[in-house]
């Protein structure tokens, strides 16, 4: 079936979702430009994710000794501190936080997740853990607020590059290009049968309305 991947911040202990919006989970699935799960991302990076390192990871893989990576040796350290075996995500899933919730258009899955876990979360042991962090006497406040944003660049600041959906094509080893796909989720990405790492993973993302005057604007980017 394939591996399934969230947005996870690791120095905030949260992630994103792309099932909570209403996406498809698998790698290619939450691709499509300025979709909902893209504009909650850009939203937390202009805000309270700004500076922080992020990975789209898979949830059926594990940290490979060959592969050294800043943002994957915090989970690991995550990881050894919860004491809970299996992949990377398991201990995600079990201790970090999804913050889908906080905007609207993850409303409806949200909602109905939330009350999944009401119904549960008197029973010995627990079924599922708390990935919403709710309070149950009050699991609705502070949720579906925001509308996520949309911004022109997405920067790169430690390669000092950026891309934009009008200005940067995209295309496959192929050479086949993608119309209207946004390259970040394989840019970020780690997972897959290889455990592939993302060209960008470690690297710190940002989001803004101009250009910065360091950064180049890339025309193209091939991604496998």
């Amino acid at each position: 079936m394939g591996q399934y991947y969230c947005w996870v911040n690791v120095d905030k202990k949260e992630y994103l979702c792309p099932d909570d919006f209403d996406l498809g989970n698998k790698l290619h699935e939450s691709m499509s430009a300025d979709n909902a799960l893209l504009r909650a991302l850009w939203e937390l990076l202009s805000d309270e994710w700004k500076g922080d390192r992020l990975v789209f990871l898979g949830d059926e893989c594990h940290a490979l000794d060959e592969v050294s990576n800043e943002v994957l040796d915090i989970l690991v350290k995550h990881q050894a501190e919860s004491g809970i075996s299996g992949y990377l995500f398991d201990n995600v899933y079990e201790t970090y936080r999804n913050v889908s919730g906080l905007f609207k258009s993850a409303e409806e899955s949200v909602r109905d997740e939330i009350a999944f876990y009401l119904n549960v979360v008197r029973s010995d042991p627990p079924i599922s853990p708390n990935v919403y962090g709710v309070d149950i006497n009050d699991p609705y406040r502070g949720l579906f607020l925001r509308n996520g944003k949309s911004f022109k660049y997405i920067i790169n600041h430690m390669k000092k590059v950026c891309y934009s959906h009008e200005g940067t094509k995209i295309f496959l080893s192929d050479n086949g290009e993608l119309d209207h796909a946004d390259p970040l989720p394989v840019l970020m990405a780690y997972g897959g049968r290889r455990c592939d790492v993302g060209e960008w993973l470690g690297d710190i993302i940002d989001v803004s309305d101009t250009l910065p005057e360091d950064c180049k604007l890339l025309t193209e980017i091939h991604i496998d």
